[in-house]
């Protein structure tokens, strides 16, 4: 195997496997708050439903993922290239800025995860259908994000 297909199996594993996390949550959050919309909603959930949403996917998935952080993970993917052997196993901790990485990125990476593990420690509190609006609308923001990670494989493995 050439040095060229090396790297682009590295990347791949790095974009593939944050891919594949960001999925596993689409698949759990996204099956509560459907959940929750199956159990039925009365006028003032669906409105939250909806306007939760709209905000969570252009917010989180389009300003946040999409033209922000998926092209810098992306780019950590191709950078893995010259890493070490351990850090080319960990590819996905490394593209998600948790190992290998400056001091900052580390600090970023690390306190992004645990706002998220407390945002899931809050969100669990929720009562239904509540629980389920905000997990439906978490998971349609990861699942644009996930779009925007396999849209950019391609041109991350190359």
């Amino acid at each position: 195997m050439s040095e060229r297909q090396i790297g682009a199996v590295v990347s791949g594993w790095a974009i593939l496997g944050v891919a594949a996390i960001f999925a596993w949550a689409v698949y759990r959050l996204g099956g509560r708050g459907i959940g929750a919309i199956q159990e039925g909603l009365d006028w003032i959930e669906w409105t939250s439903l909806v306007l939760l949403t709209a905000g969570f996917v252009y917010g989180e998935g389009v300003r946040a993922l999409d033209r922000k952080w998926v092209p810098s993970m992306v780019d950590r993917a191709r950078r893995l290239r010259e890493q070490s052997v351990i850090l080319r196993i960990l590819a996905p901790l490394y593209g998600l800025s948790l190992v290998g990485t400056d001091g900052r990125q580390i600090l970023k990476g690390w306190l992004g995860t645990a706002a998220i593990v407390l945002a899931v420690l809050v969100i669990r509190t929720f009562p239904p259908p509540w629980r389920g609006i905000v997990d439906f609308a978490v998971a349609a923001a990861l699942a644009w994000g996930l779009l925007a990670i396999l849209r950019r494989v391609p041109t991350a493995v190359r």
